[in-house]
């Protein structure tokens, strides 16, 4: 216990990045055998090794990531993991034994938070999907299961639009891009309704899954409610598709992001009911900054942006996430000259309205008033709104005000 290095038992490289690595998982308390996660077969996977560092077995080996372990068995046999699934917009729970035999455990598809009992036996189940709001479900030993609790929609009765999740290929011309459009409940196809794209687009996270609604949040139905359509493309870069589609991203950040949006955006000019002359755009942080890249650098297609605490130039950002994907300044500076939004203030067209927290210890400041200095200088008229001590998520009754204000942005400007 005196802290002194006493030898490397794994290393692994990479040309882009290796991800900050999950703790070594020790299944059976009587062995020093453990289980790791490594991307390096292109999908996060379970490789189980002798404390000495050689592989004993690959555990598994899918065209899907691993997202978490959840548990093993009494004797250290069986490794209970979530997984993504085939589709890619599921959250699954298999079991697999050291022998690499994988099972799947939950039998629906959807989105499913599962806890397991410390001796393996049992497995408590809450899921949702596109169709069911919430089931709780016990499983024992032998996965059968007894439903605990299968909730009503609490929506029933409200007057709430619709939600549809659709595939587009990406700015590659092959790689599947899921897509989400929320129409109102009154849609009528012979109409031309405008569109608000809200976008995050960036790593570690996904916004369109097979939860219920499908991951959409309640203000996109207001929306709706307003006569638009809400659309949403989880571009090349963001979670749970592998590492070849999240490490298109490396030393270019904003480059194949950008593309694939604008893919949604031919998707969305192909639609008949679709006003491609009044699409607006809005986006929070990672969303923030593709918000302000495609009002600078698309500045023909969005007619008003809302940008929220939005990186406008990484090198401003922290360095464990953005050396992961940008290298230094140094390095790539090219790449953070392309990636940098005061680059292209000269080309804004649209409304766009910039809003941050006053302490917001995520995304700094600082990035919006280098950008607003930008806009000043080239002479660019622009709104900005400050949320005076808030951090980078405005919360309380700030965030009402919030999304108040960022709706009626959009609709006072988008006609």
């Amino acid at each position: 216990n005196s802290g002194v290095f006493v030898r490397t038992i794994l290393n692994e490289k990479n040309n882009a990045w290796v991800e900050p690595e999950h703790e070594a998982f020790f299944p059976n308390k009587t062995s020093n055998n453990f289980v790791w996660f490594s991307e390096k077969d292109g999908f996060q996977q379970l490789y189980y090794y002798s404390i000495d560092g050689k592989l004993i077995k690959q555990l598994t080996n899918n065209k899907f990531p691993v997202r978490e372990i959840i548990g093993s068995n009494a004797y250290g046999t069986e490794i209970y993991f979530k997984s993504t699934g085939e589709t890619g917009v599921n959250m699954l729970v298999y079991k697999v034994d050291l022998k690499g035999k994988q099972t799947l455990i939950t039998k629906d598809l959807g989105i499913h938070n599962v806890s397991i009992s410390s001796d393996g036996n049992w497995f408590f189940d809450e899921y949702s999907n596109h169709t069911a709001p919430s089931k709780s479900l016990l499983y024992d030993k032998n996965l059968k299961a007894t439903i605990l609790l299968e909730s009503k929609n609490k929506f029933d009765g409200y007057q709430i639009g619709t939600s549809e999740i659709k595939t587009i290929k990406s700015a590659d011309g092959t790689t599947d891009l899921f897509t989400r459009l929320i129409r109102p409940s009154n849609f009528d196809p012979t109409k031309k309704y405008p569109v608000l794209v809200y976008v995050y687009g960036g790593p570690h996270a996904q916004m369109i899954n097979n939860s219920f609604n499908d991951n959409a949040q309640l203000w996109m139905f207001w929306m709706a409610e307003q006569g638009y359509l809400v659309f949403t493309v989880d571009n090349r870069g963001s979670d749970n598709r592998g590492f070849a589609f999240e490490s298109v991203i490396h030393g270019r950040v904003g480059v194949n992001e950008i593309d694939d949006q604008m893919k949604g955006v031919d998707y969305l000019k192909s639609l008949p009911f679709v006003d491609s002359n009044r699409l607006a755009i809005h986006g929070w942080s990672f969303g923030g900054f593709m918000t302000t890249s495609l009002m600078l650098r698309q500045p023909d297609v969005f007619k008003v942006g809302v940008a929220g605490g939005p990186v406008t130039d990484w090198k401003y950002y922290e360095t464990m996430y953005g050396e992961r994907y940008m290298d230094t300044p140094t390095e790539n500076q090219k790449g953070f000259d392309e990636a940098s939004t005061l680059n292209y203030v000269k080309n804004l067209k649209g409304k766009l309205l910039l809003i941050h927290g006053t302490i917001d210890d995520v995304v700094v400041m600082q990035n919006n008033y280098a950008l607003l200095k930008k806009f000043i200088e080239a002479e660019k008229q622009i709104d900005f709104f400050a949320y005076p001590m808030q951090k980078h998520n405005v919360l309380g009754k700030d965030r009402v005000h919030l999304m108040t204000k960022v709706l009626n942005y959009v609709i006072e400007n988008n006609k």
